[in-house]
């Protein structure tokens, strides 16, 4: 496994004048539909070399890059610079322009998106675009494009005149290009070419944005999927087989039952990648215990191992097999293997009693962390144990919200199955917990002074991605945990690391059944700004310049990295499912499939209350509402509103609804704590109380904690003398009153001795209209 990439040799050569061959193009597609035209920038020269590194080595498209006949090539901020050497008398700079040029993968410039994408939702490259800073003037400058073979297919050429220059020249039509070359010709030692940009310009019939938000995610990763192994390299910048990604893989098989759906790919190709998908995960990777590695690489003699330094991962596994669960359901094919796959994981030592462990480490020791907080992780975790058992596995956190806020956990789950139309096995109400939090999402950067240019283009989204630009932090800060704050973290937006914030689009995308208008607008601005196009992607921008919100001051990470990709085309076909009335084809497997059906009635029971379900974030409401609380200790004023608490009494679960009509001073008037005749009622009670921060269902709020404690003892004539202490504890937030309380009861009398228990939590609220 290559620690590093290194360019490749030999390095492609130049095509000189003496031996330039006239070429037969094909005809030009011809379409009477209206077309798009979007810009896709080559390359910029902006990133640059990772901390501790001394060449970035790749373009703005992931492809790598390197100079030609050993020229000198300074790959500097924002240009780079090729200049001949003593005995040469050409030379440049050459460039990929899909996955390393080692792979010699090409481009069908006339239909860009990988081949299964049908001809309706393709793209094709009409021009090129090269701004040449500098040169010695009177050099012979030349732009060649190559196949696989290093065969010419076009090139262009013109004389140097000692300074700026543009080349923008409309392409024939091509076919099979691999690589770009630009040369400097008929030179001497010490000429030299300057070049700041290279992009094309393409057209597509695509001009609704979700389908290209779609679209073009899904095909950025199926190009990034390997037909002769089954797998998906982790990102693009990768050789197959060198890096490969197995929850990304399963995804892609989820995606492409979406694709074919929507008929964006034909049935008999969706039924290939995802036979292709299910031999390879299920028959040729290396299992532990029954999980997979999160990474593999393709040995020399050709089997998969576990990429050194990776785990054993029980998330990475359950997202890969249950990817390829919903996508065998949906299209038709056995599940069987699949569920087996499942049912064969070694759950009894993955099980603690806080959660499902995380796995096992690279050399087979069980990972002492668990997936024991609330989230979409731990959700699909839980199903797969469910489904496989029968059984609902501990969970130490079951409530909201996620662990820091990091928008992917809020809307992993719903990408894969069917949310909860009601409360589900923890009693949370994922519908407002969801809107909630794409409330919060959306509206952060409108709170939060540093950021203006994302409040006033509509930018959103803290979700886990790498920064904007790698080469400010050091190597293991790239990858950063953007979120708006949760149960055991603050909100980190990346500004104390990186000195502005920044955004990861992929979360826009998967909350765009929930919130389409800010989504298509986030996404229009990314289009139109030319960050994410057929073959670009952007995984995260930020603003340094905070009062400059141009293209020119912008920084962006270009990686495309098969994990984000999927989350992007499984929220964006989800999304275009919903719009056309369909139920996506990666919810099916939820109910019609019996395996995955068991679990999913053990976290989300089809029988439960008809609970109103709000749609505006609890905790926006009393940011904005004038709301003051009286003095008194155990009540506060109630907001108008529909109150769902859910009540359970040793064991026993009920839920009570109150409903406010106008704001009261009075104590939300409930059937709790229970009340018992053993407990003498003239007792006067000790009451200690203080504030504190409360995390509950629908958000984290300053709260009046009111702790109560009664004891008794009564001396009998027979000496069974009756006594116990009844504990309670409650919690009062401003504006809702009652949040949460426990309750809890001992007594003794003559010989018997008895507990009871019982708790209360607020779980919804409905504002009136």
């Amino acid at each position: 496994i290559p620690a590093t990439p290194v360019f490749p040799s030999p390095t492609p050569t130049s095509t000189t004048e003496d031996t330039l061959q006239p070429f037969q193009a094909p005809a030009a597609p011809t379409s009477t539909l209206p077309e798009r035209t979007v810009s896709i920038l080559v390359d910029d020269f902006s990133p640059q070399p990772y901390q501790g590194d001394t060449v970035y080595f790749y373009n703005r498209i992931e492809g790598d890059r390197g100079a030609l006949n050993d020229s000198s090539a300074s790959w500097n901020a924002g240009t780079v610079t090729a200049t001949i050497t003593t005995g040469n008398t050409w030379g440049g700079i050459w460039m990929s322009l899909n996955h390393p040029i080692r792979e010699g993968k090409s481009i069908n410039f006339t239909a860009i998106l990988p081949p299964q994408i049908l001809p309706p939702y393709q793209s094709r490259i009409t021009g090129m675009n090269i701004s040449v800073a500098d040169g010695t003037s009177g050099a012979i400058f030349r732009a060649e494009l190559k196949d696989s073979g290093n065969h010419l297919q076009w090139a262009h050429e013109m004389r140097l005149n000692g300074g700026p220059q543009t080349v923008s020249v409309d392409l024939p039509p091509l076919q099979e290009v691999n690589h770009l070359v630009l040369v400097l010709d008929r030179a001497t030692a010490g000429d030299y070419l300057v070049v700041d940009e290279i992009s094309f310009n393409a057209a597509t019939t695509v001009t609704d944005t979700p389908t290209a938000a779609f679209v073009w995610s899904y095909g950025m990763l199926l190009n990034n999927w390997e037909a002769s192994t089954g797998l998906v390299r982790d990102k693009a910048k990768d050789a197959s087989g060198e890096f490969d990604a197995i929850q990304a893989t399963g995804s892609l098989a989820a995606a492409t039952a979406l694709a074919e759906q929507l008929g964006v790919i034909s049935r008999a190709d969706a039924l290939s990648i995802v036979d292709k998908i299910g031999n390879t995960l299920l028959n040729a990777l290396p299992r532990l215990h029954g999980l997979w590695p999160h990474w593999v690489y393709l040995s020399p003699d050709g089997r998969f191992e576990i990429v050194p330094g990776t785990e054993w991962s029980s998330v990475d596994t359950i997202i890969a097999a249950i990817g390829l669960l919903d996508a065998q359901h949906a299209l038709g094919l056995e599940t069987a293997a699949t569920e087996r796959m499942l049912q064969e994981i070694e759950w009894s030592s993955l099980v603690t009693g806080d959660g499902i462990s995380h796995g096992y480490s690279g050399d087979g020791v069980l990972i002492p962390y668990a997936w024991d907080v609330f989230g979409g992780e731990s959700w699909l975790v839980e199903l797969a144990y469910a489904s496989a058992t029968g059984e609902v596995a501990p969970l130490a956190y079951p409530w909201p919200p996620t662990a820091n806020g990091s928008g992917f956990i809020d809307e992993l789950a719903w990408l894969y199955v069917k949310p909860p139309t009601g409360f589900d096995y923890w009693g949370t109400d994922w519908t407002a917990y969801r809107t909630a939090s794409a409330d919060k999402q959306i509206a952060y950067f409108h709170k939060v002074s540093g950021a203006p240019c994302f409040a006033i283009l509509g930018l959103f989204g803290l979700s886990a991605a790498e920064a904007p630009d790698p080469a400010q932090v050091p190597k293991e800060s790239i990858y950063q945990a953007f979120g708006v704050g949760g149960q055991f973290a603050p909100a980190n937006d990346g500004k104390p690391a990186l000195g502005s914030p920044a955004v990861a689009p992929h979360y826009a995308a998967m909350i765009a059944s929930l919130r389409p208008g800010p989504a298509i607008q986030m996404w229009d601005e990314l289009i139109d700004r030319g960050y994410f196009s057929p073959l670009t992607n952007v995984e995260s921008l930020a603003f340094p310049l905070v009062a400059d919100c141009t293209l020119a001051h912008t920084q962006w990470n270009q990686l495309k990295g098969s994990w984000n990709l999927a989350l992007q085309a499984l929220g964006w076909g989800r999304y275009l499912a919903e719009r056309e009335e369909k139920v996506p084809a990666v919810w099916q497997a939820t109910k019609e499939n019996a395996f995955l059906n068991r679990g999913y009635l053990l976290l989300a029971p089809e029988k439960t209350l008809n609970n109103p379900q709000p749609n505006v974030s609890l905790s926006v409401i009393l940011e904005t509402q004038d709301v003051s609380c009286k003095d008194e200790l155990d009540y506060a004023m109630s907001l108008p509103g529909t109150y769902r608490y859910k009540i359970t009494d040793n064991g026993n679960i009920d839920y009570q609804t109150v409903e406010i009509s106008e704001r009261q001073d009075n104590k939300v008037a409930l059937l709790w704590p229970p009340g018992d005749p053993h407990v003498p009622y003239w007792l006067d009670p000790t009451k200690h109380t203080g504030m504190e921060s409360i995390n509950t269902r629908i958000g984290i709020f300053p709260s009046l904690r009111v702790d109560v404690r009664k004891e008794y003892r009564i001396q009998t004539m027979n000496h069974s003398d009756p006594s116990g202490t009844i504990t309670i504890s409650e919690w009062y937030v401003c504006g809702v009153g009652l949040v949460r309380g426990t309750w809890n009861y001992r007594y003794s009398y003559q010989i018997f001795k008895t507990e009871l228990w019982s708790e209360v939590e607020l779980v919804s609220y409905t504002p009136l209209p």
